[in-house]
């Protein structure tokens, strides 16, 4: 399957939307897109470098399961910033 470079908040040739994420070695992409029956529903992809080229991990996130995923991801986000160190005020 052949990708297109995107830009950041881009219109995807066969979605709605797309958001790119780059961080450590991967490249994650949230994409709105629309099924043929009208449907939306939202692909998050992470792409990433491997010795035999690239290596791709998809999920997909239905409409009804959007509220669970944003609550989950927010638990999730609160907790790992809980457990990291804080970081101290630079000093002038």
């Amino acid at each position: 399957m052949s990708e297109t470079k995107r830009q950041p908040g881009e219109v995807a040739r066969q979605g709605l939307f797309t958001e790119q994420v780059k961080a450590r070695g991967r490249t994650y992409f949230f994409d709105v897109r629309e099924a043929k029956s009208g449907g939306r529903y939202l692909v998050i992809s992470e792409s990433r470098r491997t010795e035999a080229g690239h290596e791709r991990s998809r999920v997909v996130v239905f409409p009804d399961q959007v509220g669970e995923f944003e609550e989950a991801l927010r638990k999730a986000a609160q907790a790992l910033r809980a457990g990291q160190p804080q970081r101290a005020a630079k000093s002038a």
